[in-house]
């Protein structure tokens, strides 16, 4: 028992308050008789998503799960000195369609302003509609606690949606998500609990080859999108091996306040 709670302590996974370590039979559990998920993750702009839980969404894809992108903005506000805004925003949009294709997915653009998202009925009952008309089981999207006005905004848009898509209003019948699970962003990172650890090992080689359709990927112009991403995967994969046998890249993700366990789950999937 000693040495259990050695190889688990706390002490081990900083911000981890404990293990939940049943459901993982030290080891990968197996998916018999699986039904399908449907994950949508929803980014602010074009290549949030792709970033944070972009190995997560293959790790479903692999496992035969249907995979929607959506950005709320397609990011246009970020475009290099030598590229137009409105070009930007049709290079965003081609390499985030190409990047949900890969995944054997489809990507959603909102088309709201860049640096300009508003906090109204309108956003509200738009991403309802895309939930709806989508009918996702599990929504991955920005943190709270971020510096960035349109990632604060974007899970407060989707906490709002998923209220209203579960009345029925319009063209398509109402719908319930599940859960709702809050990605690792350096921009979001204030009160940030990792309170889920996914394994993507298996998935990281389709999600580089995917990224590469996405400009800030590939173009370093002020942080190196990619670099940061990759290498992050390695560190939560090393503190998840100590769980989960043979990780070596991993994501992690929070839950809402009112949704925080004092453990943390490590995990094969979202499932």
């Amino acid at each position: 028992m000693m040495r259990f709670w050695r190889r688990f302590c706390p002490c081990h996974f900083p911000g981890v308050h404990w293990i939940e370590y049943k459901k993982l039979k030290f080891g990968k559990r197996e998916n018999i008789m699986r039904k399908p998920l449907h994950i949508m993750a929803v980014g602010a702009h074009i290549i949030d998503a792709e970033l944070t839980c972009g190995k997560t969404l293959a790790k479903h894809s692999l496992m035969g799960d249907k995979i929607t992108t959506v950005a709320i903005t397609a990011g246009e506000g970020g475009h290099p000195a030598n590229i137009s805004m409105e070009e930007f925003r049709k290079i965003n949009i081609e390499g985030a369609t190409k990047f949900a294709e890969a995944l054997g997915g489809n990507f959603i653009c909102m088309n709201y302003k860049d640096a300009n998202v508003p906090e109204s009925d309108e956003i509200y009952n738009d991403m309802a509609e895309i939930i709806r008309r989508e009918k996702p089981d599990v929504i991955l999207t920005h943190w709270d606690g971020s510096y960035h006005e349109d990632h604060m905004l974007a899970p407060k848009i989707v906490r709002n949606g998923v209220r209203r898509a579960a009345f029925s209003s319009g063209e398509y019948p109402s719908h319930w998500v599940k859960k709702i699970y809050y990605a690792e962003n350096w921009e979001d990172m204030r009160d940030f609990i990792p309170c889920m650890y996914v394994d993507v090992t298996e998935a990281y080689d389709l999600w580089y080859s995917a990224i590469q359709n996405l400009y800030y990927a590939t173009h370093v112009e002020f942080f190196d999108y990619l670099s940061y991403y990759d290498t992050l995967s390695r560190l939560r994969g090393i503190l998840a091996a100590r769980v989960i046998r043979g990780c070596q890249r991993a994501e992690c993700f929070a839950r809402s306040e009112n949704d925080r366990f004092r453990y943390s789950d490590m995990r094969d999937s979202l499932d």
